[in-house]
């Protein structure tokens, strides 16, 4: 009896060793290892990320980022600037590639020194038509170029608030519902510029740091768009030749 009482002492000893062990190497909730498992398993099945996670995993050549929305009074924000391939960028300070209005190929980077002689065609054929077309919106799947109303919303200061600031040492505006204090960065990321009415067809890059350059979906005539600015002073709705480069900040299609 006494011999069979040791066995049972010894068996359960080791169990208690091997649960021990088991609780001391996995990783705990809020954990790296945790939240980078999830993060993979989720972009595995085709899922969007766990709350407040945003996955960056490979699909082919190409790395996508899979983020959930911020929604600012009501109209639901990516994190981040449109890249390239259908994708958005790493992080939020990050600025994209530009885009021509109605155009779905990327242009230029800011990360590029120089764009070189360009030909006289890139400034006087205006991509046509009267919205931002679903075929041609670079946006990543289930985002879009947003609409004038859109950022006219992100610009009513009565629901929300915005500010220049710097986020890791890059410069742009925040934006912060006053009701639910979510809150969007939006890179002052520059542009790609040249004078074309003085015959210039060279772009060169301008306003890195102090200014921010992005379209809207919405035409303006024949040969214009709608761009969503700022600098340190303010923001504000503007028009622009079709033509011109600017970097994109998309909303949820919903």
């Amino acid at each position: 009896m006494k011999k069979t009482n040791l066995i049972l002492s010894m068996v359960l000893s080791i169990i208690v060793l091997i649960v021990s062990n088991c609780a001391n190497t996995a990783p705990a909730a809020g954990d790296p290892v945790l939240a980078e498992s999830q993060q993979d398993d989720a972009a595995q099945r085709g899922l969007p990320a766990p709350p407040g996670l945003r996955s960056l995993f490979q699909s082919g050549n190409n790395a996508h980022i899979i983020q959930e929305g911020i929604v600012i009074n009501g109209v639901e924000w990516a994190a981040s600037n449109v890249d390239r391939d259908g994708a958005f960028v790493n992080k939020p300070e990050d600025s994209g590639w530009t885009y021509q209005w109605n155009s779905a190929r990327p242009e230029f980077s800011m990360a590029q020194s120089t764009a070189g002689l360009l030909p006289l065609s890139f400034f006087t054929q205006y991509p046509a038509g009267n919205s931002w077309e679903i075929s041609k919106d670079p946006s990543p799947d289930g985002w879009r170029v947003p609409t004038q109303e859109e950022i006219s919303s992100l610009l009513d200061t009565g629901k929300v608030t915005n500010e220049w600031t710097t986020l890791n040492g890059i410069a742009g505006r925040k934006f912060t519902d006053r009701s639910s204090g979510e809150n969007i960065f939006i890179p002052a990321a520059g542009k790609w510029f040249a004078d074309i009415d003085s015959g210039e067809r060279t772009v060169r890059k301008m306003d890195i740091g102090t200014g921010g350059y992005y379209w809207t979906a919405t035409a303006h005539g024949d040969y214009g768009a709608v761009t969503f600015e700022f600098n340190l002073s303010g923001v504000s709705l503007n028009t622009h030749h079709r033509t011109m480069t600017f970097m994109i900040r998309p909303v949820k299609d919903r």
